[in-house]
């Protein structure tokens, strides 16, 4: 951004050189009047301030780019996702697994949701799901919802539920929870006891949004690809992402 200056300072014999004044030898007083003498070291005494306030202005160019113009190089290491106690949909030695931090209540993870179930379907052998809670503090039925789901997984159908819920993320609440788990077969009784908003759901909740913060997720749906941010949430480009992993191994 900002370019290197290279500064230099010119003699009292340079200056008189380039102003045509002749020598005799190395000295300068055969040549050079005493006046004249004068006037060249206060040319050179203020060739010397002029050089310091360049340098100032190099020094606080410097400064500047490196607070404004400097930007580090992208981190493009893969980053370590612990899987935890998470629900997972596949086999753990999948060539791409997909971790996705998401709000139950967020109009975009319902969108992006029946593209991972599409994926997961697609290639069963390949695609390994993994899904974080990250409930956002502005979506009411965010935690509500969250509990719901692993009520069902603790019934093996966290998945199922949490794609049904997907095309629901607008009108979320208890009955619709409870009407989910008839739509699924539960045992309604044992579902409505779990989903409770308990203290240990609360910290699987905590834990899951702790992660993420970690990992610096701000919003949902964020899905890392094999520890790297995905770029897109198309059913082609997660096949792309499957085709690249597979060739890889």
């Amino acid at each position: 951004m900002f370019g290197k200056l290279t500064f230099g300072k010119l003699s009292v014999k340079a200056l008189a050189t380039i102003a045509g004044i002749c020598f005799s030898g190395a000295s300068l007083m055969g040549c050079m009047s005493p006046a004249l003498e004068s006037r060249l070291h206060t040319i050179e005494t203020q060739q010397d301030s002029i050089l310091a306030i360049l340098h100032s202005q190099q020094d606080k160019g410097d400064f500047v780019a490196s607070r404004l113009g400097y930007r580090p190089p992208a981190d493009t290491a893969a980053k370590f996702i612990p899987v935890g106690n998470s629900y997972t949909r596949g086999p753990k030695d999948a060539a791409l697994t997909l971790v996705e931090f998401s709000d139950l209540q967020c109009p975009y993870c319902a969108q992006l949701a029946p593209v991972l179930d599409s994926i997961s379907r697609a290639y069963p052998n390949d695609v390994r799901l993994v899904y974080k809670n990250f409930p956002l503090s502005f979506h009411p039925q965010a935690r509500a919802a969250a509990a719901a789901a692993i009520a069902a997984g603790k019934q093996g159908k966290f998945y199922e539920f949490r794609f049904l819920a997907a095309s629901h993320f607008h009108e979320l609440g208890d009955s619709l929870y409870i009407a989910l788990a008839g739509q699924l077969g539960l045992d309604v009784e044992r579902f409505q006891r779990d989903m409770k908003l308990t203290p240990a759901v609360d910290d699987i909740l905590d834990e899951d949004e702790a992660l993420g913060v970690k990992l610096g997720v701000e919003g949902t749906p964020t899905v890392y690809a094999n520890g790297h941010l995905a770029e897109d949430r198309t059913f082609d480009y997660y096949a792309g992402l499957v085709m690249k992993a597979k060739s890889a191994q």
